[in-house]
């Protein structure tokens, strides 16, 4: 094979797989700055909004310069509608206002990624830049916190036993989550020999940010996958081992006290922020909210930002922090109080359904799942940074077997070239 028919099959597969893609760059870069702008809001600077500003002008390049849709783009318009009614019914312009981009940003971001849904290779190089700086900025972390060298974010989560693994993005749940995608990626995507081990380098470090919404979510993706080898069961029976010795020796009680403290809060007694959050949707839908109770008056930071009314009428004072609280940390409530049941139902079946090819793989189901159960007890969904992962993940496992033989061979293809 002469040189330039190595050079036309090498240019060839680069625009299929988006090297050469404008908009796959500008959806790249928009993750970036989705990041950085959360990190600036960890460290409460000005700037955060500027950023995010940045992030969406990008993702309206690439959808313009690639406008392609699936059907359900038809939910657009009543979607649009029910935010208006949301909006009309605002306590606050502003508090409205702010809520309302806040729900946009993952429906540009899933549209922006359908259009370039074969030629996302640069927004997985993006991904893994972003994760690996990530984990790497930790190891400095943990070095530095031990050695008294300057730290540059500062310590939010200080057992005394343990740091709470953030990375450079600020925030312990969001980096065990990257990092768990990381590790479905390298197992799931066109897996490699050297993929696969990498993958426990991620799991590592998803497990770093003592989430125990990760720790469920891991367990369950074993039970899932049943695939039990002789090394893996060594390695659970020398994990419980280790975890034995540590509960006798004294080393975890201070994770056990807050294990306990978490279990009696959210199940047994039900007296945390994020249960009372669930004691306001449901009486809110008691009352027949179809249409929402306004933009930015539950769950958000707007709410408590513009002073929100609804708290009072319904009486949500957590011990006395209704005053202090930046968000009660748990989206459904946010959705189904804000947007009303009609709302919250398309809003959800848009984010989770649009531009999804094939939804009965195992693996995306159980991506699927894990990302509803995180919504939780977390705002992930509204979280530009953090949803981008979780579709970028959907995209990817819901192609169907076609499309990923078709990549596959692409990839053979190049190989042999350069061979």
């Amino acid at each position: 094979m002469n040189a330039s028919t190595i050079s036309m099959s090498l240019h060839r597969n680069s625009q299929l797989t988006g090297w050469h893609s404008v908009g796959a760059w500008a959806i790249s870069f928009s993750y970036l700055l989705f990041c950085i702008s959360d990190t600036l809001l960890s460290l409460e600077m000005d700037g955060s909004q500027f950023v995010k500003l940045g992030a969406f002008a990008l993702l309206s390049t690439a959808i313009l310069l690639r406008p392609s849709f699936h059907k359900l783009i038809a939910l657009i318009l009543p979607i649009l509608l029910t935010l208006y009614l949301a909006m009309w019914r605002t306590f606050n312009i502003n508090a409205g206002g702010e809520e309302f981009l806040r729900f946009l940003a993952p429906m540009a971001i899933t549209v922006s990624m359908f259009a370039y849904r074969a030629r996302l290779s640069p927004v997985i190089f993006m991904f893994f830049a972003v994760v690996l700086s990530n984990d790497l900025f930790q190891c400095y972390f943990y070095v530095a916190y031990a050695l008294k060298l300057p730290l540059f974010l500062p310590v939010k989560f200080d057992s005394g036993l343990y740091l709470r693994a953030q990375g450079w993005i600020g925030f312990f749940s969001e980096f065990s989550f990257i990092n768990f995608c990381a590790f479905l990626l390298c197992r799931h995507y066109q897996p490699t020999r050297w993929s696969k081990r990498a993958a426990w380098v991620f799991l590592t470090f998803a497990l770093l940010g003592v989430s125990f919404k990760i720790f469920a979510t891991i367990a369950v993706y074993f039970v899932v996958q049943r695939k039990l080898t002789v090394r893996s069961v060594i390695a659970a029976l020398s994990g419980i081992g280790v975890l034995l010795f540590a509960l006798m020796s004294g080393l975890l009680d201070s994770l056990v006290r807050i294990a306990m403290t978490k279990l009696s809060f959210y199940v047994v007694a039900g007296n945390s922020a994020r249960a009372e959050s669930y004691r306001v949707m449901f009486q809110s839908l008691m009352k027949g909210n179809v249409f929402g109770e306004g933009l930015g008056s539950f769950g958000g930071p707007a709410s408590v930002k513009y002073h929100s009314p609804l708290y009072s009428i319904y009486h949500f004072n957590w011990y006395g922090l209704g005053n202090t609280l930046t968000t009660t940390d748990t989206f459904y409530p946010h959705l189904f109080v804000e947007l009303g049941v009609l709302g919250a139902v398309l809003w959800l079946a848009f984010m989770v359904f649009y531009g999804q090819v094939s939804r009965s793989r195992r693996i995306w189901l159980f991506l699927v799942g894990a990302f509803c159960f995180d919504n939780i007890f977390s705002m992930s969904f509204v979280s530009a940074s953090y949803v981008f992962s979780a579709l970028m993940l959907m995209y990817l496992f819901s192609q169907n077997s076609r499309s990923l033989n078709r990549t596959a061979l692409m990839v053979q293809d190049r190989h042999g070239a350069l061979r």
